[in-house]
């Protein structure tokens, strides 16, 4: 499972409980959960299979692209809560940079789907505060943020809340095979750096892979793998910084030596073996508003296993690791600096001890369990907001109405040119 299949399941694990859960994909594709009490997933059945289980329901959570294939959903007078922990656009952006129009057509279509979303959720979820700022300002530009919504609930909270992606209460532990056993070139006393998930258009894995070049003429068993370079979902195409990255590490005679980049992806429940086989855990991505508005998701299975972590700087979670000491933010597309980390790193061990018990206990901030609270307390006690309605100009009688009543006849009369001039225009 990638990112998006894992918050649902968790979410659903966390919730199951106190409220019964059904976890549903329209695709059929392999179940990767454990059995959980109260918890059912249910892949493949396409839209009847997906009308039968809404009907059902009281209440559907909903990913900010479900209602483009099925609007329905936000018909059926259902509670409805939509995730919106991703910054999709921005990602639109730079996947489809070079390719105008793709990138028109699908900032546009993204655009719209999301204000379907917005517009009809009784409840939007995301995963951080910086992202909630993000979705206020979206909010207020839908004219979803009113009066009638401010006098419902005048924190926003009950329209949109924080649910941060999150990790397992349990330690980790291994339970089978890693990445040590997968790749014979790997030694058992060989420094890895991980890199714990997809390659994405908006993240750096050049800048590391050249870091890795230069630490290897000190370091020879240095080794980096990339833990995902295909999503499981296929509808994702592997993406162009994959090949890239490839290329590179190829160019610079590092690939299946220095450099591993594994086929397909490792199933949710075995990530576990190859996280804890790992030294150092690498997120490196550019300077953008992607980033500055992410929730890297794989840093928070650096922190569940205790992985002292190299990241880029500009994200929140970024931000955290530094002040927490679980690691170290390195400036954009600095190899040097990287580099320098690398080694500093591997040679100070007392410092990757530290990193590592500090990642463990920044972990203790993000147990599902405790994350999933805005979602029950809704589901305790769900409810409509306000209905939307469409900003428009206030007529020539309201703006009188209104001004009379901030200040009586004096206001009026004072006003009354302004007044004049727009029954003019």
């Amino acid at each position: 499972m990638a990112g998006p299949a894992i918050r649902a399941v968790e979410l659903g694990k966390a919730i199951a409980p106190e409220f019964p859960v059904v976890v549903f994909s329209p695709v059929e594709v392999e179940n990767e959960v454990r059995e959980v009490p109260n918890l059912q997933v249910v892949t493949g059945g396409g839209r009847q299979k997906l009308t039968e289980l809404a009907t059902e329901a009281s209440t559907i959570f909903l990913q900010a692209n479900v209602l483009k294939p099925f609007p329905f959903l936000s018909e059926m007078n259902k509670h409805l809560i939509v995730d919106l922990y991703d910054p999709y656009l921005f990602s639109v952006l730079v996947q489809y940079k070079d390719d105008a129009v793709q990138a028109s057509s699908s900032y546009r279509l993204m655009h719209k789907v999301l204000e379907k979303h917005m517009l009809a959720a009784d409840l939007t979820v995301c995963a951080s505060e910086r992202q909630r700022d993000y979705w206020l300002g979206r909010f207020c530009a839908l004219g979803r943020i009113n009066p009638a919504m401010y006098n419902f609930d005048p924190s926003l909270r009950k329209l949109i809340d924080v649910v941060p992606f999150g990790l397992p209460a349990t330690a980790a532990e291994k339970n089978g095979p890693g990445l040590r056993d997968r790749i014979a070139q790997i030694g058992p006393d060989d420094p890895v750096l991980l890199w714990g998930g997809g390659i994405w258009d908006w993240f750096d894995p050049l800048t590391v892979i050249e870091a890795v070049k230069q630490v290897a003429s000190e370091i020879p068993n240095i080794r980096l793998v990339f833990m995902g370079t295909k999503s499981p979902n296929p509808k994702v195409p592997v993406m162009d910084m994959t090949t890239k990255a490839i290329a590179l590490a190829t160019e610079l005679d590092l690939i299946d030596k220095n450099v591993f980049f594994l086929s397909g992806w490792v199933d949710y429940e075995e990530r576990v073996n190859y996280l804890l086989d790992a030294t150092i855990a690498i997120s490196s991505h550019f300077d953008l508003p992607e980033t500055r508005f992410s929730f890297r998701t794989r840093l928070l299975d650096y922190f569940w296993c205790g992985i002292p972590i190299l990241t880029t700087g500009g994200d929140q979670l970024a931000e955290l690791i530094e002040a927490g000491g679980a690691g170290m933010a390195l400036p954009y597309g600095d190899k040097d600096a990287w580099a320098a980390a690398i080694k500093l790193c591997l040679h100070d061990k007392e410092k990757l001890s530290a990193m590592k018990s500090n990642a463990l206990r920044l972990g203790q901030r993000f147990h599902w369990q405790d994350n999933a609270e805005p979602i029950r307390k809704f589901l305790r006690n769900p409810y409509h907001l306000p209905a939307h309605e469409t900003v428009t100009m206030p007529s020539l009688i309201e703006r009188a109405r209104a001004v009379y009543r901030r200040g009586g006849k004096e206001l009026i009369i004072k006003r009354s040119t302004e007044l004049l001039n727009d029954i003019l225009k």
